[in-house]
């Protein structure tokens, strides 16, 4: 990365860590699964992100390769555990889910050890066949929780609507649906990087900028709908009181 841009790296992955380990607690004191799963999630990209951004501190770069794949292996299983948590959540007991999850998987093992056989350690190359299985099976989770989250947000307004949904539910649906949709983006974007990557062999600035861009605007959302300032809650329950009628507030 280019100058201090991997300060932003680093901050987000300590981010990330303290928020999936706030979920994790979170989930061990209500004995809920799908927390574990999300906070296990976060905490697997957030140390991702503390890793990828060491080589650039002088004291690492010796080491940029293996640790480049060991970030690499990290990140991958916090997104598996998104499709897991997205088919557990919105797609209960459906075997087309399961089979889903099971699918992109295979994706991401087959691709990390085709591009690893092919000597591609780092797996930054677009030009190797191999990157395409390991892209589409990190990509698509995040795309799949965006899908099913708008969907159930879509719903949940309904329901509001008519006063049988707490409106914090409905802006949660919202909020995860736009993570989903950020991190999608994010996988898009860095295609650029590593196209720059190859070419330069150094993360641009101007690439480093979209995804840190991308990452903040996904660590708001994460904190607003996991963690929200008693502030946002009221504004949204002042909103959706504003929309419900008074007839149906009564009841």
């Amino acid at each position: 990365m280019e100058g201090n841009a991997y300060l932003g790296e680093l901050s987000a992955g300590i981010i990330y860590l303290l928020a999936g380990a706030r979920l994790v607690r979170l989930g061990v004191r209500s004995a809920q699964i799908p927390e574990r799963l999300l906070g296990t999630s976060l905490i697997m990209i957030g140390l991702s992100g503390i890793l990828y951004s060491l080589p650039d501190i002088q004291l690492f770069s010796p080491f940029e390769t293996p640790i480049f794949f060991a970030a690499r292996v990290a990140y991958l299983p916090g997104c598996m555990l998104v499709a897991l948590f997205t088919a557990r959540v919105f797609r209960s007991g459906q075997r087309w889910a399961s089979g889903l999850v099971y699918g992109l998987t295979a994706m991401v093992v087959t691709g990390v050890s085709g591009s690893v056989a092919g000597g591609d350690w780092e797996g930054f190359s677009l030009g190797n066949g191999w990157f395409w299985f390991e892209w589409v099976g990190y990509t698509i989770p995040f795309g799949w929780a965006a899908i099913e989250a708008f969907q159930q947000y879509r719903q949940a307004r309904r329901r509001v609507s008519i006063g049988v949904c707490e409106p914090s539910v409905c802006n949660r649906m919202f909020l995860w649906s736009m993570f989903g949709a950020i991190q999608f983006s994010s996988c898009v974007i860095v295609l650029g990087q590593y196209a720059a990557y190859e070419r330069e062999n150094v993360f641009t600035s101007t690439w480093d900028l979209l995804y840190s861009s991308a990452t903040l605007a996904a660590l708001i959302v994460i904190w607003l709908a996991f963690f929200p300032p008693r502030v946002y809650v009221r504004w949204i329950n002042a909103a959706s009181d504003e929309k419900v009628p008074t007839s149906d507030r009564s009841h």
